[in-house]
């Protein structure tokens, strides 16, 4: 079989003698395919890379999440739940304070608190698993073994006892879920303010 050069005329005897030809008195034409092929890579690339570095959260969610908890611009109504949260601490209720979970003309985290009554609302825009826990981080206090607020549970030998509508809950508080229409209780004692 013989290979030909289109410009030349000229034939070869195999195909790396033709490229060898091309490469020799042809380069443009050799080179060029390569070129706009690594081109093109290259753009692809650049264009990418600066999509990907300069954009913008969504402009709905306008804080960082904490605990798999976002923060955005405006209340959602999609999913909507109300608990009510009790704390006692030797006998003494702890206030839930308002505002918890809200940055004021920024953002609320979809668990947030708008008055001191200890009622916690859900706002999510789909249906989400809430805990306790994960309202402690929103609010930035410790829910733990060794902590619950400012008590060190350890130090004092407090403990807490947790109840969920009424019943006690031996789990951990963190785990608690965050249900419509349910109460929850901690209790830190001896003395406990709920017998």
């Amino acid at each position: 079989m013989r290979y030909r050069c289109r410009r030349y005329e000229a034939t070869f005897g195999s195909e790396t003698a033709l490229k060898a030809h091309a490469r020799a008195k042809h380069p443009h034409t050799y080179y060029a395919p390569k070129v706009a092929y690594i081109s093109a890579i290259t753009a692809i690339v650049l264009v990418g890379g600066y999509l990907i570095l300069s954009r913008q959260p969504p402009p709905h969610a306008v804080g960082a999440p904490v605990s798999g908890i976002e923060c955005w611009s405006g209340e959602q109504t999609a999913y909507h739940a109300h608990v009510v949260l009790e704390i006692y601490v030797r006998g003494e209720r702890r206030v839930v304070p308002a505002n918890i979970g809200v940055i004021p003309n920024r953002c609320m985290y979809w668990l947030h608190t708008h008055d001191p009554t200890g009622l916690i609302h859900v706002e999510a825009p789909r249906k989400i698993r809430a805990t306790l826990g994960q309202f402690f981080d929103v609010w930035g206090q410790p829910l733990n073994e060794e902590r619950l607020l400012d008590v060190d549970l350890g130090a004092t030998g407090l403990r807490i006892r947790a109840l969920v509508d009424g019943q006690p809950y031996d789990g951990n508080p963190r785990e608690i879920e965050l249900v419509d229409m349910r109460r929850i209780i901690l209790d830190v004692g001896p003395p406990f303010a709920v017998s």
